[in-house]
Order: structure tokens, then sequence, then C-alpha cells
């Protein structure tokens, strides 16, 4: 079992990828690939917060991941958004970011398959971003560890969805579709 310094040590770090990670927000004045692949760096992101705070070894690790993830979802215009010390930038969420996407995506030029596909994915990436949002909420209103790492496991189950992993079934489209659209592989070689 690793020390409680080490655990305290391993959550700067993590906070600190979580910072600089907010602060790659995407921009208007990117290109569309690159907003999209700075929005799936950021999912994946929550992804392993929310799986951290799954395995946390106390409700405050726990809530400290789960703010980070309200953090990366929110950004600094958000109501539950807390600020880090020493942070003063704007920073944009996910959600705000996927609606500049969406924006994009209504100027592109596409072929009504296609612009059906990405407007589906899109919808869907909302719901699921919001459902991830509320389940991360309450589980920084659970007071017990068993409690709120169960809601973690909704946070993740959401994220991934959002996410949308390919898989050689029927899935539920996502930010997966969207990447394939663009010629865009995030999987780093994986399947």
């Amino acid at each position: 079992m690793p020390s409680r310094r080490t655990c305290r040590t391993f959550q700067l770090l993590v906070l600190a990828v979580a910072l600089f990670s907010l602060s790659q927000a995407v921009s208007a004045d990117e290109g569309i690939e690159d907003r999209l692949l700075v929005v799936s760096g950021r999912l994946r992101l929550a992804l392993s917060l929310s799986s951290f705070a799954v395995y946390a070894p106390s409700i405050a690790d726990l809530h400290l991941h789960a703010q980070q993830i309200v953090n990366l979802l929110e950004g600094s215009e958000g109501v539950h958004y807390v600020r880090p010390q020493g942070a003063d930038e704007i920073v944009r969420g996910l959600r705000s970011d996927l609606s500049t996407l969406v924006d994009s995506f209504e100027k592109a030029s596409f072929e009504q398959e296609t612009r059906t596909r990405i407007a589906t994915a899109t919808r869907n990436m909302t719901s699921y971003l919001e459902m991830a949002l509320d389940a991360t909420l309450t589980s920084l209103k659970r007071r017990r560890l068993d409690d709120a790492s169960e809601e973690m496991r909704r946070v993740y189950a959401f994220l991934a969805a959002a996410y949308e992993r390919p898989a050689g079934h029927s899935t539920v489209p996502g930010l997966w579709t969207i990447l394939r659209v663009y010629g865009l592989d995030t999987s780093g070689g994986e399947a």
C-alpha cells in the first residue's frame, strides 16, 4: 500500500496535469482537427480522473478528483467550478468546447449522411457530459467512500460513452464517430 505522502504527491501531479489540460481549451482560431484532438485529450483526462476517483483511498481524495472533473466539464465560468490556488486565467470547459465544435460542424460541408451522424454523435456527447456532471456533483455530496465511489463509476461510464471507443458491434455514436469522419486516430495504435 503506498504511503500517504506518495498518494498526496501523486494527487498533486495529477492536479498539475489537469490544470495544464484546462489551459489547453479549444480556441475558435484553431483548425477543427486540432480542436477535436484537444477535446479528445481532455475527455481522456476526465476518464483517467474518474478512474482515480473510483480507487481513491479516502473520501477527500475522491472529492479532489471529482472536483477536477467538474472543473474540466464546466470551466471557470461554471457554477460549480473551484478555482485552484494561484490560477486566475479563464478556462473553457468541455461542454463549452463541444458547443464551439457544433458551430464548426454546422458550417462544414458534409454529405447528408455524414452530417446526420455527426449531429447524432454531438447530441449524444452533450447528453453524456451532462449526465457525467450530474453524477460527479452527486459524488461530491456523498460522505461515505463506497457511495461516492459508486457515483464515480457512473461518471466513468458516462464519460466512456461520450468517448465511444470503437467496438466490433453496434455502439451509440459519440466522439469516435466524429474523429473517424475527420480521419483522426487518437488511439495510439490501440484497437
